[in-house]
């Protein structure tokens, strides 16, 4: 689980990869303090782990920005 804060709400991403070898990443967005959750699973496929969570951390500050 990997986690990090935009506009005070909090981003926990987990990594999979997939039986070819390809990653992708879920977020959950969890706002604070009633600790609100929206889940969205990772719908893209990424050679590494590390495109795949780049990827899905910038999905989930365009998804923050788009609801504030």
């Amino acid at each position: 689980m990997i986690q990090a804060i935009h506009k005070g709400i909090e981003i926990e991403m987990e990594l999979q990869i997939a039986a070819h070898g390809n990653w992708k990443c879920d977020y959950t967005l969890i706002k604070h303090p009633e600790r609100t959750t929206k889940f969205h699973r990772g719908d893209e496929e990424f050679p590494t782990m590390e495109l795949a969570r780049e990827y899905a951390l910038r999905e989930a500050r365009a998804a923050i920005d788009k609801a504030s």
